[in-house]
């Protein structure tokens, strides 16, 4: 047999575009690609001219499609067949071409987070599950359901199932008894958790407890569901915070767009006095749905309800300054290299004795302070999410603009921010430089100059913008929305209902 001499560098590397040309026909190493050429009718020299290289990689290319449309094909035309392949191991992920059989794959592999015996009841029922559902509805669709939790597979119909499935032991009716009576998916989804846990009315909004995940609190919320489905009032279950009578009659009847958190404290907050109006300003707080401290925060609520003409508008920024205020601990540098933990400014501050026309003065000398204090805070990398530019009208007629969302980046940016757009997103650098939260600006430049226009909070975790504000705190305009669903889209986030 003739030997094929390999092509080396005069470093007795191999020749560079080589490897690339192997790597582009998803092979490793260059006995697999002689492989390759022999089973494929192409010559095995290593020393080729570009466009027989060209011919290699395309017949590839033709080769890749020719599989992926064949792989199409089984699925759609065998589902069943594909659910028990994935449920038994013997078709991955990666050998799948529909992204809800991918998502059915990942779903799977959840499930063998829990103990043995747990693992194969849970993998049974969700694959009956699958197959019930997949032919009488259309739950199996790759989409994500609740805005608020971002794009994660809990938040997935898939996700959902897979948490249905996790409980299986309490399912109170045969799962064969179930037809859908609705084209809508949501309240497909939403017949089939009552066909299974319910035997009395469980309000719409409950239905997110599905779609939170795997954690301690996303199970808790569940078995909540089952609480309220078994005909017991919520105030018996295991909440973060206490409820009367009457806030629990308002929990019942919170809006269906809300999620279980935001049902309660939507229940609190009327059960203390308030209404829609306060309910609704208070949810994309910091406390909207967040449940520590509840003893000092019930104070600041009953505040808001105490003053109805306060507008709404100032809830956000009253609400932060008084958590920075009691309880945010600053890092300042005393010396080169040297930071020093200090405690909050008021760690015993009280809303109590306080009026409005005081309360939103220190607010504002807040945020003056804020405006004027050199950063201490470090700079901090970019959140990986995707930035924004988006080119609308013609410059011909004199109409072109260009809308930019940008990422900021250091804690001076974040106060010139503030500055500009009159609001104390300056206090925002320490839950950026964690990782937790990223800032970002909406600017529109015409030939007139650049314009700042929104301030944007995004949780990196979840995807999700979850807070937008124009200058002075104000709610964004339908067009400002409207370029913030286009991000959305393009980077892979999702945006607040409530915004």
């Amino acid at each position: 047999m003739v030997q094929h001499r390999q092509v080396c560098t005069p470093n007795d590397k191999p020749d560079p575009e080589l490897l690339a040309h192997i790597a582009a026909l998803g092979l490793e190493t260059i006995n697999d690609y002689s492989q390759w050429c022999a089973r494929h009718g192409f010559s095995r020299r290593l020393t080729k001219h570009w466009r027989q290289r060209l011919k290699e990689r395309s017949f590839h290319t033709e080769a890749v499609c020719r599989a992926r449309l064949s792989q199409k094909k089984r699925e759609l035309r065998k589902p069943d067949k594909i659910l028990e392949a994935i449920y038994t191991g013997n078709l991955k992920a990666e050998g799948i071409t529909q992204p809800h059989l991918k998502q059915i794959c990942r779903g799977f592999e959840a499930a063998k987070s829990c103990d043995r015996t747990r693992q194969d009841r849970t993998r049974q029922s969700l694959l009956e599950l699958l197959l019930h559902v997949g032919s009488r509805s259309k739950l199996l669709l790759p989409k994500f359901v609740i805005p608020e939790y971002g794009r994660t597979l809990g938040n997935t119909f898939v996700g959902g199932l897979l948490a249905v499935a996790r409980l299986s032991h309490e399912w109170l009716r045969p799962l064969n008894q179930w037809k859908p009576k609705t084209h809508n998916v949501r309240r497909q989804f939403s017949s089939l958790a009552r066909h299974l846990f319910a035997e009395w009315p469980v309000p719409a909004f409950m239905d997110s407890v599905w779609f939170k995940g795997d954690g301690e609190d996303a199970q808790r919320q569940r078995h909540w569901f089952l609480h309220v489905g078994s005909g017991k009032n919520i105030r018996m279950a295991d909440l973060p915070l206490p409820f009367t009578k009457r806030m629990a009659h308002h929990f019942i009847q919170a809006p269906a767009d809300l999620t279980v958190d935001a049902a309660l404290r939507w229940g609190q907050i009327h059960g203390l006095g308030g209404d829609a109006r306060v309910a609704r300003a208070i949810l994309p707080t910091r406390v909207g749905t967040v449940f520590e401290n509840e003893e000092f925060w019930i104070t600041v609520l009953r505040f808001f309800i105490a003053n109805p003409m306060l507008d709404t508008a100032h809830f956000g920024p009253i609400i932060d300054y008084i958590h920075h205020q009691r309880f945010v601990f600053d890092d300042a540098v005393v010396a080169p290299g040297v930071v020093e933990r200090r405690g909050p400014p008021q760690p015993n501050f009280t809303i109590k004795g306080r009026n409005v026309a005081s309360l939103l003065a220190q607010v504002s000398a807040w945020h003056q302070k804020l405006a004027k204090t050199q950063p201490q805070q470090p700079d901090w990398l970019p959140s990986g999410i995707e930035g924004f530019e988006f080119l609308e009208g013609s410059e011909k007629n004199g109409t072109l603009r260009i809308w930019t969302i940008t990422e900021l980046l250091t804690a001076k940016a974040l106060l010139a921010e503030g500055r500009a757009m009159k609001h104390c997103v300056g206090s925002y650098a320490h839950s950026c430089a964690r990782g937790a939260t990223s800032i970002w600006t909406l600017e529109a430049e015409t030939d007139a100059g650049r314009t700042k226009l929104l301030t944007i909070e995004v949780r990196n975790a979840a995807h999700l913008i979850c807070q937008a504000r124009g200058k002075c705190n104000a709610m964004p305009a339908e067009k400002h929305r409207s370029i913030l669903r286009r991000w959305a889209e393009k980077a892979g986030l999702t945006l607040a209902g409530y915004i």
